[in-house]
């Protein structure tokens, strides 16, 4: 099955075991593009490493832009380029990322992936899932190696809880077995916080920290989120200064709360109820952080 063109192989995980193997194109991600702002220096030193695949641990608070940092990284490469980066969310247990990638490869083409489902007498999609599910742990481990060797593959591991020895271990595996660079998304980046990962990333020139972005850059990127949600015809005088202070400069924050303020149920005539915006940003936040993509 041919991919799309401009196709970045994604695997998002569901709230079950089952993930689910996704694409997304350079035009669908262009909404997290526009609202890209703020984050040049992050930006060529990521770039930098992709480059030279050199692996990193990005990390910063919820909201931050991590999420839309790799997303703007990747969008730049060249569509061949492009379609060796696979993107995985969600995983919470070495068999589930092993899976995910296994899965994120099988979406990107991959010939050696591809062809053990035909081994496997793969057809259909259901078929496909069947497959997965009847492979062990160690199995999917093993086809993962054997890929990444073949061909130049590059991983991003996003919205994983604190790295088990398990997962470690495999994305050590990955990087130092397979020359595969692996690129790891946090909120932290103390050992509790990616847990055995902490053994990887140990060394700061491992890091890019995600964190506020500038004064003029958020108020830019609140002015341009007031276009997109159409926000202009109401009275934003308390808005503006109430969003800003509330976000703490992090650009998923104001991308999110304008989102949210242009529902009419946050309307009082023409005013904004800001402080029920923030409040309903804050119980939809997921808990163990950085769920969506939004300027994330």
């Amino acid at each position: 099955m041919a991919l799309p063109k401009e196709t970045i192989a994604q695997v998002t995980c569901t709230s079950t075991e089952q993930p689910r193997v996704r694409s997304v194109s350079k035009t669908n991600a262009r909404g997290l593009q526009d609202d890209f702002i703020g984050r040049e220096s992050e930006l060529r030193r990521l770039s930098a490493a992709i480059h030279n695949r050199q692996s990193l641990l990005i990390w910063g608070p919820t909201d931050a832009g991590k999420t839309a940092l790799v997303k703007k990284a990747i969008g730049e490469l060249p569509e061949k380029r492009r379609q060796t980066c696979i993107y995985s969310s969600g995983a919470v247990s070495v068999r589930q990322l092993a899976e995910e990638l296994v899965r994120g490869l099988y979406a990107a083409g991959d010939p050696l992936v591809r062809e053990k489902l035909r081994e496997g007498g793969c057809r259909k999609q259901i078929s496909a899932a069947r497959w997965f599910k009847d492979r062990s742990s160690g199995q999917l481990k093993a086809i993962l190696y054997q890929a990444a060797q073949k061909s130049p593959y590059t991983f991003f591991l996003d919205h994983m809880p604190a790295a088990t020895q398990s997962m470690a271990r495999l994305m050590k595996e990955i990087i130092w077995r397979c020359k595969t660079p692996v690129y790891l998304l946090s909120r932290g980046c103390s050992h509790e916080e990616i847990g055995s990962a902490w053994s990887i990333y140990f060394a700061k020139e491992y890091h890019i920290h995600v964190g506020p972005v500038s004064d003029s850059s958020i108020r830019e990127l609140l002015e341009r989120c007031i276009r997109r949600f159409g926000l202009a015809d109401l009275d934003l005088g308390r808005f503006r200064e109430e969003i800003l202070r509330l976000s703490r400069q992090l650009p998923g924050c104001v991308t999110k709360m304008c989102e949210l303020a242009a529902h009419p149920r946050y309307h009082y005539g023409d005013q904004i109820k800001v402080n029920l915006v923030h409040v309903d940003y804050l119980m939809r936040a997921d808990p163990s952080g950085d769920k969506s993509p939004a300027q994330t």
